[in-house]
């Protein structure tokens, strides 16, 4: 395969005596997709196949756990240690190749990263006695019979990966599971052979690859390792380039660099949206020099630009995407193509991290609806194609819908109050290290100036203007959220603004001098903590003040991004935070009287007032349609508060549900 776009990526490589496509990779993640008892389903399947399709050049299927009994890590992990759970896996593999790609099958085990209601006896393992900051046993040390019962029951997964078709096979040593743990001082305090120095940490990944290498043959085996754990007591940089090419003299034909342990750095093993691209390319440059086999990087690699150059200047041999192929499963494809523009792109905003995690989670994408609903069909208007729909609101949901609908079948305008689209997105932006969500507005942009949809700015219908002509088949309203009214005295006074106004550009800057007083923000939410930030990103001193615990600001943000913006915020010297405090009286003259939960009243002059107390659905529109009879649904902050991706997930089913009233019906054969 060769691309003049890329000429680099589309540059076959060959791992041992395996030929590879592209220099792409799908890196393994998490599904959850898979059953409670570790089987492979056909959503998995179906998954798979669609990224596979879409031109990768080898998937690396999620996690395998290889002993069920004491390893799993996920309520719906694969698990690969009974020879029945084999037919799955072939089917799984038959998807993959049949669509072009390599399949290559990793193995795991959680050790300290089992969940406790999954293993026997409700106590994970690991080398060494784990405990929690509380001080509680987090998870026991192994006996010498259960590590060679371990190093064996990764053997066994291999040669069953094997029967499955399998053509490689990678070992997961990296984020603190079990393979790590032994290799990491932070988790491995042993003094036997299995622990002390690094020669005798080295002792089990040594054993477990030599296993593995008996059970695979002439297949290749790629082992992921951190490349920097960011621990205290943990491996640094420095350490794998001394450990790296001794994980290499023991029978591995290429390395997988990630970075970070999962219980202590988490934020490096998923990184938040402030976290540059590329960031990762100067670790895998540093073990790819260190190695005599090819190397491959994973994480914050977005654009197939960044890809092409990481190659061609020497930081990796192959690129791993994760969430890019959660956001677009023909990234490949329209990266060889030369229509980056049309890739739909990852923005790290961690909604797949979300919904994915607890018993019942399952993967999915903020921007990609069918990620983890491949076998869904296609909303499709049935009797229904060519009627006209409506969709009032120019926002994520909005633009969102109108491509749906016009791709189902329907004739589609889409009407924005603004005079110009973006709604939510704009606001979402807005904030310091948050600009990568234009990206997502770029594209949605981009895909609208394609297709046929009538876009109409500066438009607000009403009931009226909406019956004039044929009447809608359907009217999707997503028109977001209105301002919470607080009833404060003086709340009227010219100083007060609302923060979200501020966010969409509609009060410029304040109009303050940088020597003015300084300006205080209203609410702990997620809104009042971004405008905060922004604030003080441009000059003023900002105080933010909260009704609730510090520990609380920003509760519903995801919590990934979460974290490293409360951190932001205390380490911030332009910013003060009155947390336990709420707004008693503003006066004109700028002069606002805080009451602080147990204490006294004090008052505090600014330059200006700037509420975050959130925003609820208007439904005055919604229920006019509703009692003219014309099918209406609310979709995003019009139906309820939320994320981005929750108003493009209920465009996606409310268009589903309109279809699936016109679709045809089909007797089942049995």
């Amino acid at each position: 395969m060769s691309s003049a776009h890329y000429p680099n990526i589309f540059q076959g490589i060959t791992l041992r005596n395996l030929h590879i496509p592209n220099r792409i990779a799908m890196a393994p993640m998490s599904t959850n997709l898979g059953s409670t008892d570790g089987f492979v389903t056909p959503e998995q399947v179906a998954f798979y196949r669609e990224r596979a399709s879409g031109g990768t050049g080898m998937i690396i299927v999620e996690f395998c756990c290889v002993d069920g009994a004491s390893g799993r890590s996920e309520h719906r992990q694969l698990t690969l240690d009974s020879p029945a759970q084999v037919a799955g896996h072939q089917r799984l593999v038959e998807a993959i190749t049949s669509a072009g790609a390599v399949a290559c099958l990793q193995l795991q085990h959680g050790g300290q990263g089992a969940k406790n209601d999954l293993v026997s006896g409700g106590m994970p393992i690991a080398p060494s006695d784990v405990a929690t900051r509380s001080g509680r046993l987090m998870a026991r040390a192994m006996s010498e019979t259960e590590i060679e019962e371990l190093i064996e029951a990764f053997g066994r997964a291999a040669e069953l990966g094997v029967q499955a078709g399998y053509q490689a096979v990678e070992l997961h040593g990296a984020h603190g599971y079990l393979l790590t743990s032994f290799l990491t001082p932070y988790s491995n305090h042993r003094t036997d052979q299995w622990g002390g120095d690094e020669e005798r940490r080295l002792n089990f990944p040594r054993r477990v690859i030599q296993r593995v290498r008996q059970s695979i043959g002439d297949r290749p085996l790629i082992y992921r390792v951190s490349a920097d754990e960011f621990t205290p007591d943990g491996l640094s940089i420095e350490d794998m380039e001394r450990i790296a090419p001794k994980l290499v003299a023991a029978g591995v034909d290429a390395l997988h660099v990630s970075i970070g342990l999962g219980w202590t750095s988490f934020d490096k093993v998923i990184e938040p949206m402030s976290t540059p691209e590329g960031w990762r390319l100067p670790y895998s440059r540093r073990i790819r020099a260190a190695v005599n086999v090819p190397v491959i990087s994973v994480g914050q690699i977005r654009w197939p630009e960044t890809a092409e150059r990481a190659i061609r200047e020497g930081d990796a041999d192959m690129i791993a995407l994760g969430r890019p192929l959660l956001a677009d499963p023909q990234w490949v494809g329209k990266a060889q193509r030369g229509m980056p523009q049309d890739i739909r792109p990852c923005t790290s905003c961690n909604y797949c991290v979300t919904v994915s995690s607890g018993p019942e989670g399952s993967i999915g994408c903020a921007e990609n609806p069918r990620t983890g609903h491949e076998l869904d069909r296609l909303p499709d208007a049935g009797e229904r194609r060519g009627q006209r729909a409506v969709v009032i609101g120019g926002g994520p949901g909005g633009m969102a819908a109108a491509l749906l609908l016009e791709q189902a079948g329907f004739a589609t305008e889409l009407h924005e109050a603004r005079a110009s689209l973006g709604g939510g997105l704009i606001a979402s932006a807005a904030p310091p290290f948050k600009d990568k969500l234009n990206w997502y507005q770029d594209y949605l942009q981009h895909q609208l100036d394609k297709s046929g949809v009538r876009v109409h700015l500066n438009s607000r219908p009403t009931l009226e203007s909406l019956r004039q002509g044929t009447t809608p088949a359907i009217v999707l309203l997503a028109t977001g959220g209105w301002p919470i009214r607080m009833e404060v005295e003086g709340i009227d006074h010219d100083i007060v603004h609302d923060a979200y106004e501020l966010l969409m550009g509609d009060t410029q800057r304040l109009g303050l001098n940088s020597d003015s007083l300084p300006v205080m923000v209203y609410g702990g939410g997620e809104t009042g903590c971004e405008t905060a930030e922004l604030l003080a990103e441009q000059g003023h001193n900002v105080i933010l003040v909260s009704r609730s615990p510090a520990k609380h600001l920003a509760r519903s943000a995801e919590m990934i991004y979460r974290g490293v913006l409360q951190r932001r915020l205390q380490e911030n010297p332009q910013l003060r935070i009155h947390d336990n405090t709420s707004i008693v009286r503003i006066n004109a003259d700028g002069r606002v009287t805080l009451h602080c939960t147990g204490g006294q009243d004090m008052e505090l002059r600014v330059s200006a007032l700037l509420i975050a107390q959130g925003r609820r659905p208007n439904h005055t529109l919604l229920n006019q349609l509703l009692q003219a009879g014309i099918p209406t649904a609310a979709i995003g902050d019009a139906r309820r508060g939320g994320r981005i991706g929750d108003a493009v997930h209920d465009a996606y089913r409310a268009i589903h549900s309109l279809c699936a009233s016109s679709s045809q019906l089909i007797a089942l054969a049995c």
